[in-house]
């Protein structure tokens, strides 16, 4: 649960300053690229790093991956590529085994998915299909979250440790009743994560085209939630540590 927490979290934390920085700049009139899309509705690993810190993931493309030689160099340079990239973007997060963990652990799922893709390619537009990648790939983001947020490797596994052999799940509803508000915020973030575009468009056309005095009490509304939610501290983005 707390991982489910985590990846609502650090998604909320990085993809909010972007927008934010993108709505700065637009407010001056520079219109910046799109940095994060949903990357929990991905059906793959592949594609999460498509919808995932987009800007960081195109730089390590196009100045890593192709650079290195892309796939113009036979499949097992192909999947060396992939796991050397992935492992350089873990080491971009700091000089830790638990980046270079989490780097290697997303090269292998690249690579591993590359080479499973030209022996049994799936039908991506098959809904089955599909769900099952969505919810085999946002398990294994959560799982690789746990490298990214733990304090050292050696905690990481800990934390492994005990989700695989420790787990009772009847405590769950303990757990759930007992921190109420947070597993609300998690579920309304996921809801909102995995809402269908089109309603998700339909939401976005609705302000826009709203009346200047309904655009201002959603304002207010807003500013008054944040300051029921804000920190008695300042907390810094998690992202400002990179």
């Amino acid at each position: 649960m707390a991982l489910y927490g985590y990846a609502v979290q650090i998604y909320c934390d990085f993809s909010g300053y972007s927008d934010m920085a993108i709505g700065m700049a637009l407010l001056m009139g520079f219109r910046l690229s799109l940095n994060f899309n949903a990357p929990y509705k991905a059906a793959s690993v592949t594609e999460f790093w498509r919808r995932w810190h987009i800007s960081l993931s195109s730089w390590l493309k196009d100045y890593l991956y192709i650079s290195l030689g892309g796939n113009r160099k036979g499949k097992i340079r192909t999947y060396i590529n992939l796991i050397i990239t992935m492992l350089l973007g873990g080491l971009w997060h700091g000089a830790s085994w638990k980046f270079v963990i989490w780097g290697a652990l997303h090269g292998l799922a690249l690579s591993f998915e590359k080479f499973f893709s030209s022996i049994i390619p799936f039908k991506k537009t098959n809904v089955f299909t599909r769900l099952l990648g969505i919810i085999i790939t946002f398990h294994f983001v959560c799982l690789c979250w746990i490298f990214f947020r733990a304090d050292s490797y050696k905690t990481a596994f800990d934390m492994i440790n005990r989700i695989i052999f420790s787990f009772k799940p009847e405590l769950a509803i303990q757990v759930i009743m007992a921190y109420a508000d947070v597993m609300v915020l998690i579920f309304l973030g996921l809801f909102l994560h995995f809402m269908p575009e089109k309603l998700d468009k339909f939401a976005e056309k609705l302000v826009t085209q709203s009346p200047l005095l309904i655009k201002s009490l959603i304002l207010v509304i807003v500013i008054w939630i944040v300051i029921q939610v804000k920190s008695a501290e300042v907390q810094p983005f998690i992202y400002f540590q990179f």
